[in-house]
């Protein structure tokens, strides 16, 4: 019986500084039709993981003459694979261009790529579309694989969290008395307000903003807000500001929602929370 001898050529992962462990699980790698169809004919394996997948060849003669002979007899030197995003909020989360709408691509053989070792970073190219049936797309070509030994190519894709201005709009309902109210953290970020505005709605309401300071957004908190009321004005000195506390651990905002304030240098996305007393 013949014996199966499988070799790892690949592996890609994908990283998001949104998620608390960094890993990425809503992007999922389909191969193209192509691509299915020499995958299955040439024995190559695929293994999903959680934030990618890995790549496995069985060559009957070595590696490099497997991929040149793949590559005169299909016409196609490369593996592609199509994205599909599983998120509806991931271009909303994540530090895309505002309002981007299009693909999200990505070559191996892209010069602005970054090689570490046996690790290759993968420089994203943004293609406008109005409408695109998937998130992005990957090339991955034979030629950087033929040197593959024990040493499987890592390819990594990574993300940054979009950072947005904080809002947070107080509405009194209660009529809580609130003579010098503060939004504080134990930190370096302070909140600017209050500012007394109407909503929509007509309701009255004390907006808090974070100002010129854009903080990113997170899967789970990772800062931790007050909203307090002085006792005695102290200046500006929000952040070592004492007094009673009226919510201890303030919302983290909902990515789902964001806003967009356009001016002439660039637009500035924001996070409102509204918070009923």
């Amino acid at each position: 019986m013949k014996k199966s001898h499988y070799i790892k050529l690949l592996n890609t992962a994908v990283y998001h500084t949104f998620y608390d462990n960094t890993k990425c699980n809503c992007l999922h790698f389909i191969p193209t039709d192509k691509t299915d169809k020499i995958l299955k004919k040439f024995g190559f394996m695929i293994n999903t993981v959680s934030n990618g997948f890995d790549l496995f060849a069985n060559p009957t003669s070595t590696l490099s003459d497997t991929l040149d002979y793949i590559s005169k007899t299909a016409s196609q030197d490369f593996f592609e694979f199509n994205i599909k995003c599983s998120n509806p909020s991931f271009l909303l989360f994540t530090d895309l261009p505002v309002n981007f709408l299009g693909l999200v691509n990505y070559s191996s053989q892209k010069t602005q790529n970054e090689e570490n070792t046996s690790t290759l970073v993968l420089n994203q190219s943004l293609e406008t579309a109005p409408i695109a049936r998937y998130f992005g797309n990957l090339k991955i070509y034979f030629e950087d694989l033929k040197n593959v030994s024990n040493n499987p190519i890592l390819y990594k894709i990574s993300f940054e969290a979009r950072a947005t201005q904080w809002q947070y709009y107080f509405i009194n309902k209660n009529s809580l008395p609130l003579n010098n109210p503060v939004v504080t953290q134990k930190g370096s970020i302070q909140f600017k307000g209050p500012e007394q505005v109407t909503l929509q709605t007509g309701e009255k309401a004390l907006l808090f903003t974070s100002d010129t300071t854009n903080i990113p957004l997170s899967e789970k908190p990772k800062y931790k807000f007050d909203l307090i009321n002085k006792s005695e004005s102290s200046g500006t000195d929000q952040v070592n500001s004492k007094g009673k506390v009226i919510i201890k651990g303030l919302p983290i905002p909902d990515v789902s929602r964001i806003n967009i304030i356009s001016n002439k240098e660039q637009n500035q996305v924001t996070s409102p929370m509204y918070i009923y007393l």
